[in-house]
């Protein structure tokens, strides 16, 4: 049964909210609460050390993440506005409230570009620099790489480098992945003074190798003794060699089988005749076969580390210009923000700036940081010492620090998560350690059984936490076993796709019987209830077994949908939509029309196809006539004729346009209702025209150039991040991978694909980073730099550590029940292969085998023989008659339309039409003035309100209007406004700027809602209950007092108009609305009189204006 009563780590829960003035360390396990903890802290902070809200930063790793705390947190303030009784309390969550949107709740990435937008010239950046997105960075890099393989390419100093390179089967598609891997990580990039040598073909140490087999040779024997035989034809291969004096000619000999067949020549000679000699020459042999290998890599790595070389200087320029242009990527503000900081000269008074800003940093996900996070944090929370200092220097003020993480769920390596860096932090920060241990998530017999598990699989190390175990709190459902294993005997002599395909048969088996069964679930209120198949997901490491999976669920008639990352460009409804836009583009690639022909989208069957070009001598080129005999209907002629009609159109169109038409005149979403999963194609397609958009919107290249980048997306197997919103009408299993499902949660749980080993054998180009920061890169087996197998070894035991952890990430999904899929080929490695390259699955039914009775219980699955329920088909809408239909449709739209909008300026018209109006300032909507007058309005609204010099802001907005001979007129109305007896109260007190308000005056049905901004409100605490004064500036050339009173009158109802609406959208009385008339003599204030007639006045008005 469920345990009752404050959670075991209640005290560690009071900490976190009441040690505010400490730095903590919060280690909180997985469904501990840690996002719930981290809001009390922020609450606290408002509330108990009355911290302004914009003192608070809060980092966290997703965008999704950063939207759902900074929902939480105005929850909870709204709550503590609603309930505290304490009055100040309640007075500083209202302020909070209001201010919430001035936290910094964002990611890392947000953060970074926040304290670039505030010091871009600090930055080396210019003030309106751009950030790419997704497809825009995609394409910078495509262009760039273009540029420098041409570079390369016109390098006459290279030009030996890169034919070794050739002859070596090094291509240009390998040089540019090493690009891309590089341009990630280029500020862990170091250019090096000179380059390396050029790469020598150095067959010294072979020929050697060599010579020690033919000094063994012997003259005294018969021509046919095949040992000397073959010690002769070594002889003669070295002869061969060492004549040789040409690079190239070396390396086509030293890769030409005839030449290491000659040195592998076994094991022949009577020992009778040789003696312990032979012994001699084999081992001679071998190793000469070893340095004929050895050679050949060592000329691999040569090439390599020099083009590394132009590599590596590549992307450092690349992200110079970047900087330079003001256009960049992610990872640059990140990088950029680091360097600003770090700056010897502008860094420090930077640091001082955001240190007394910002009085709080709250580090969410902290196991998963790149380590610039901790930089950043550290610089701005203690500014003194020297940036890059060790971390046991740092001394942030108390409270200043606080982190939060789980280092069982570090699993975002790939994307620079260090854990190292995290277990160091944790031991050198000076921060209190809190440790959160009470999981809400799921029941105490799943977390007994993953703690079981995880405590003999997670063992301490250099890239690897200690396990901590986690407490249960929640009981096991009723209905369903807590703990299944499915295949949890190993099996003998199974191909990967017949184990992959077995697996699949029983996750699927699983899901049946879950709810073919009724497994209990625990819903939103605490009730059991049956699950249904949206409780149920499926996660997978990796997307190999995503195929099998899908046919077996098919098979069994199981409604489901694959969400996370998919590779877009490789489905097939795409491919086929790429194969229709690249026959639209051009008309003489036969075979590409005929296959757009035959796609579903042309709908042509190869007996329409024959027809056409047996019967009618019809061609495929869409731009020339169809036969006369063919008629006009067939499916060919249309199909024909409207790709012609496309690539008439395409360069006025462009990429996106088209694809936008071809989705909908050929009927793509509606032919998705026909496939087996038509909302996994709708999405597809959806994404598909986004990425065509933001193409088209980043490049406005052509359709042959957006097929071209499509298909070598496809060709990279570039994956397309999609946000999978909820459906909440589709009850459908979820699949998803388990980067994808980090930060989720689901009732019913199947961890699924263990059976494979991961990375370790993967023969991809790689790059990984030594022990001293040097790169070392990797083409293909054996075409390496010299330090890479070392770096490597080192880069896949972090790895190793990382697979156990997202196991751990899998499996603490689950709320419910828990489902582990242990299909494996024979435990025992039969080849000798080390223990570490075990598979998950194996590495869990180790720590079973070892746990021996001491392991918690768990269930194998026992298929049900019950059939799954029928779905549910919801009955035909009855048609309405069409008056009555098309009444409720009117009333529909009318009832969802949005309300007309009013400027304030618009109303007072209505009520006085003969009055003169000024011209409207540019951008901004319902505002009026002169072009002075609006630099004037953009300085008041930054000009401090002290008595700083405002002479630099009056020239900046001179100048931004085009008034730059005016800037002495500018700058004598800014200090007259500033001078004002007005704007002076307004600085002691609460106070708001260009105030945007928008409201309907009147309570009448389809009451316009007025908008428009006030230049400056304050709160006004008087004797009496609180209220609001505006202010309103005014420009205007003023004749005598009369005048000023004749203009004052002519924006009464204009001032009214904003105070009723600020009444309105705040509920706070407006006591006055103060006209400040600014000239050179100084500032001459008018309020409105009778200010309740005044509004009164504008409520008739608006119900004036409704009525007519």
């Amino acid at each position: 049964m469920s345990r009752t009563g404050p959670p075991t780590d209640q005290s560690a829960r009071d900490d976190i909210a009441t040690l505010l003035d400490q730095n903590l360390f919060v280690e909180a396990g997985a469904g501990t609460g840690k996002t719930t903890a981290l809001i009390g802290r922020m609450v606290a902070m408002v509330l108990d050390r009355a911290m302004p809200i914009e003192s608070i930063v809060a980092i966290t790793f997703t965008e999704r993440a950063a939207s759902e705390l900074r929902d939480r947190f105005r929850l909870s303030l709204e709550h503590v506005v609603r309930t505290e009784a304490d009055g100040n309390r309640r007075d500083l969550a209202e302020r909070a409230l209001t201010d919430v949107d001035l936290a910094a709740i964002s990611t890392l990435h947000g953060f970074a570009r926040r304290i670039l937008t505030e010091h871009p010239l600090e930055a080396g950046l210019p003030p309106a620099f751009d950030l790419l997105d997704e497809v825009t960075s995609r394409l910078a890099f495509d262009e760039r790489w273009n540029d420098l393989e041409r570079r390369l390419l016109d390098d006459p100093a290279l030009s030996h480098t890169l034919l070794l390179a050739a002859d070596l089967d090094i291509t240009p598609g390998h040089l540019r992945d090493l690009a891309e891997k590089l341009d990630e990580n280029w500020d862990l990039l170091v250019v090096t003074q000179s380059p390396p040598p050029e790469p020598v073909v150095d067959v010294g140490p072979l020929l050697a190798a060599m010579d020690d087999i033919t000094i063994l040779g012997r003259d005294d024997l018969p021509g046919d003794d095949k040992l000397q035989a073959r010690i002769d034809a070594v002889a003669s291969l070295r002869t061969e060699i060492a004549s040789l004096t040409d690079d190239f000619d070396l390396l086509a000999l030293l890769r030409a089988k005839r030449g290491l067949s000659t040195l592998k020549f076994g094991n022949p000679g009577a020992k009778a005749v040789w003696g312990d000699t032979k012994a001699e020459i084999i081992a001679a042999k071998k190793i000469a076969v070893e340095m004929w290998d050895t050679t050949i890599v060592d000329i691999s790595a040569q090439v390599l580390r020099r083009l590394l070389h132009e590599l590596i200087v590549g992307a450092r320029t690349a992200a110079e210009e970047r900087r330079h242009a003001g256009v960049l990527t992610f990872h640059d503000l990140l990088v950029d923000a680091r360097n600003l900081l770090a700056d010897p000269d502008v860094g420090p008074a930077v640091r001082t700036a955001l240190n007394e800003r910002y009085r709080a940093i709250l580090l969410d996900e902290f196991q998963d940081t790149d380590p610039i996070q901790l930089e950043l944090a550290l610089m701005i929370a203690d500014p003194v010492p020297r940036p890059g200092a060790p971390l046991d220097e740092s001394s942030p003020a108390g409270g200043s620090i606080f982190m939060v993480g789980d280092p069982k769920q570090s699993i975002y390596r790939f994307r620079r998560a260090d854990i190292a860096l995290y277990l160091k932090a944790r031991r050198s920060l000076p921060a209190t350690p809190v440790a959160l241990t009470e999981n809400f998530r799921t029941t105490i017999e799943v977390i007994d059984w993953i703690n079981a598990v995880f405590g003999c699989l997670i063992e301490a190390g250099d890239g690897q936490p200690e396990y901590v175990p986690l407490v249960g709190r929640r009981a096991a459902a009723s209905i369903g076993s807590s703990v299944t294993l499915l295949g949890a005997s190993a099996h003998s002599d199974l191909r990967a796709d017949e184990l992959r395909s077995m697996e699949a048969a029983d996750v699927a088996a699983a899901v049946t019987t879950a709810v073919a069964a009724g497994w209990t679930v625990e819903d939103a209120n605490g009730d059991e209830r049956s699950c249904t198949f949206a409780d149920i997901a499926v996660l997978i490491p990796s997307r190999t077994s995503l195929t099998d999976l899908e046919d077996a669920f098919d098979h069994a008639d199981i409604p489901y949908r694959a969400e996370s990352s998919s590779l877009l460009f490789g489905t097939a409804e795409v491919r086929d939509l790429l194969m229709v836009l690249r026959a639209i583009d051009d008309p003489f690639d036969d075979l590409t029309i005929i296959h757009a022909l035959r796609t579903p989208y042309l709908g042509c069957g190869d007996d329409d196809l024959a027809r056409w070009r047996i019967e009618f001598g019809g061609s495929w080129n869409h731009q020339f006539e169809s036969p006369q005999a063919a008629p006009a209907d067939h499916p060919v002629a249309e199909g024909l004729a409207w790709m012609g009609e496309l690539h008439r159109a395409r360069h006025h169109e462009g990429p996106s346009a088209i694809l936008e038409r071809i989705i909908t005149e050929r009927r793509v979403l509606e032919l998705a209702a026909a496939t087996p999963r038509p909302r996994e194609v709708w999405r597809r397609v959806r994404l598909f025209a986004d990425r065509a958009r933001a193409f088209a919107e980043a490049d406005g290249g052509s359709i042959r150039a957006f097929v071209n980048w499509s298909l070598h997306q496809a060709e990279d197997g570039s994956r397309v991040t999609e946000t999978v919103l909820p459906e909440l009408d589709d009850d459908a299993v979820r699949i998803l991978t388990i980067h994808g499902a980090k930060g989720l949660e689901f009732p019913i749980t199947i961890v699924s694909g263990l059976s494979g080993a991961g990375r370790s054998g993967s023969t991809d180009v790689d790059l990984v980073f030594g022990p001293d920061g040097t790169p070392e890169a990797k083409v293909r087996k054996a075409q390496a730099t010299h330090g890479y197998a070392v770096a490597q070894e080192a880069s896949r035991a972090f790895d190793l550590a990382e697979r156990l952890r997202l196991l751990y990430v899998a499996t603490t999904r689950a709320r419910d029940h828990l489902v582990v899929s242990l299909h494996r080929t024979e435990d025992a490695d039969s080849d000798g292969r080390p223990a570490d390259r075990s598979t998950p699955a194996r590495q869990i039914a180790a720590a079973l085998a070892a746990l021996g009775t001491d392991a918690p219980d768990s269930d194998d699955l026992v298929p049900t023989s019950r059939s799954l329920p029928a779905p549910v088909v919801a009955e035909p809408p009855v048609r309405p008659e069409r008056n009555d239909w098309r009444s409720e449709r009117l009333a529909a739209i009318d009832a969802a339309s949005g309300r007309q909008t009013l400027a304030a300026t618009r109303i007072a018209a209505h009520a006085s039409p003969d009055l003169p109006t000024d011209r409207a300032r540019p951008g901004e909507a319902g505002r009026h003035g002169t072009a002075v007058g609006r630099a004037v309005h953009g300085a008041l609204e930054h000009a401090p309100f002290d008595d700083a010099d405002v002479s630099a802001l009056a020239r900046e907005h001179a100048i931004n209007e085009g008034v730059a001979d005016e800037v002495p007129r500018v700058e004598t109305l800014i200090r007259a406004g500033l001078a004002s007896d007005v704007v002076r109260a307004a600085a002691g007190a609460r106070h708001w700027r260009e105030l945007y308000v928008a409201a309907p005056l009147v309570d009448d049905p389809g009451s316009p809602v007025v908008e428009g901004f006030i230049d400056l409100a304050y709160l006004d605490d008087g004797p009496d209950e609180p209220g609001l004064v505006i202010v309103d500036y005014k420009t205007d050339a003023v004749v005598d007092d009369a005048d000023r009173l004749a203009k004052a009158s002519r924006y009464r109802l204009q001032g009214a108009t904003y105070a009723l609406a600020a009444e309105r959208a705040t509920g706070l009385t407006v006591k006055r609305v103060v006209f400040c008339f600014l000239s050179a003599d100084g500032a001459v204030e008018l309020d409105i009189e009778d200010l309740p007639s005044a509004m009164s006045d504008v409520a008739d008005v608006v119900r004036d204006m409704t009525d007519g």
